[in-house]
C-alpha cells in the first residue's frame, strides 16, 4: 500500500507543458495530471512466488494504472540508457508539433548516429513519419532531424531534455545528447524511465507507434522511401505485448522496455537496464508478476 501512495503523490506532480500535447494529427489536447488519480484497482499478491532471476543491473516492474511496484532491483542506480533516451525525445515532440508537420531535413548526418534510415539531407518528411523512425527501428538520424526542427541544434534540443526531465521530477535522469549514445553524464535509473514511460503512454500516438513491429515512411513528394522493422522481438509474441522500446550501446549494454497487458486488460509496465538476455528476462518478468498479482 505505502508503494502505491508513493506513486499516486509521484505523479500528481507531474506538470503539463502549456502549449498542449498534440495527440492527434490537427487536434490539441492538454494534459490533465488529475486523470492518473482515477480510482483503478490495486494489483494485490496472490502467493509468495519465487521471485524471478535477474541478472540485469537494474530492474523494475509498474503496474501501469497505479504506480504501484511489483518488483525492484537497484530502481535508483544511475545507468547508460541507449535508446531509451527517444522515448523523452519523442515526448518533447509530441508536446509541440503536429504530426503532419513537414521537416526539411538539414543535416549532413556526418557524426555518430547508431542505428540509420538513411534520411536524405533536404529531404521533406512529415513530424509523425519521423518519429515512427525514431521508435520503431530507434533511428538516429530521425532524431537528430526531431531535434534540429524542434530546437534550431542538438545542443539546444538536449538542454530542453534536460530541463524537462526535471519537471517531471526525474532526479536520477541526465542528458548528453537525443539519441542515447555513449557519453559521460548521460544516464537514468529504471525508476525514472518506468515514470518517463507511463507519461509518454498516456499520448496516443506514442502508444500507436511503440506497438508496430514495421512501418514504411516517404518524403512528402515520394521521392525516397524508408522501410523498417521493430528491434522489439517480444512484439507478436505469446505474450499481449503493446511495445515500448529497445536500447544497446557498448557502455550501457542491452536494455528494454515493455508495456504488457493480461486477459484482465490490466498493464504493467516492465525495465530492465544492462541485461544479458533482455528479452528473456524481460519476458520472465511479466509472466511473474501476471502470475503472481491480481487485481
Amino acid at each position: 500500500m505505502l508503494r502505491s501512495l508513493i506513486g499516486i503523490l509521484m505523479f500528481t506532480s507531474i506538470t503539463a507543458p502549456g502549449s498542449g500535447i498534440f495527440y492527434e494529427e490537427t487536434t490539441p489536447a492538454v494534459f490533465d495530471a488529475t486523470s492518473l488519480l482515477e480510482l483503478s484497482p490495486i494489483p494485490v499478491l496472490k502467493h509468495e512466488a519465487l521471485q524471478p532471476d535477474i541478472e540485469a543491473k537494474a530492474a523494475l516492474i509498474m503496474d501501469y494504472d497505479t504506480g504501484l511496484l511489483l518488483y525492484e532491483k537497484d530502481i535508483h542506480k544511475r545507468l547508460p540508457m541507449a535508446s531509451l533516451t527517444k522515448i523523452m525525445t519523442a515526448i518533447l515532440i509530441l508536446e509541440n508539433h503536429d504530426l503532419s508537420e513537414i521537416v526539411t531535413v538539414d543535416s549532413d548526418f556526418s557524426g555518430e548516429l547508431g542505428v540509420r534510415v538513411w534520411l536524405r539531407q533536404y529531404e521533406k518528411i512529415t513530424v509523425g513519419d519521423l518519429l515512427k523512425a525514431l521508435l520503431i527501428p530507434s533511428a538516429g538520424d530521425a532524431a537528430v532531424a526531431l531535434a534540429d526542427y524542434h530546437s534550431g541544434s542538438v545542443e539546444a534540443f538536449v538542454k530542453a531534455m534536460n530541463e524537462r526531465a526535471g519537471e517531471l521530477n526525474l532526479v536520477d535522469t541526465h542528458f548528453m545528447n537525443p539519441i542515447g549514445l555513449d557519453e559521460e553524464g548521460h544516464y537514468a535509473s529504471v525508476f525514472d524511465l518506468a515514470i518517463l514511460c507511463k507519461y509518454a503512454l498516456h499520448m496516443p500516438a506514442f502508444r500507436s507507434i511503440v506497438r508496430l513491429d514495421e512501418a514504411t515512411i516517404s518524403s512528402v513528394d515520394g521521392k525516397f522511401q524508408h522501410s523498417f522493422e521493430s528491434t522489439n522481438f517480444l512484439l507478436n509474441s505469446y505474450l499481449d505485448i503493446l511495445g515500448v522500446k529497445t536500447g544497446t550501446t557498448d557502455g550501457a549494454g542491452a536494455s528494454l522496455i515493455n508495456l504488457a497487458r493480461n486477459n484482465g486488460e490490466h498493464e504493467i509496465i516492465a525495465v530492465l537496464l544492462n541485461s544479458p538476455a533482455r528479452f528473456q528476462e524481460n519476458k520472465s518478468m511479466i509472466d511473474w508478476a501476471f502470475r503472481s498479482y491480481e487485481w
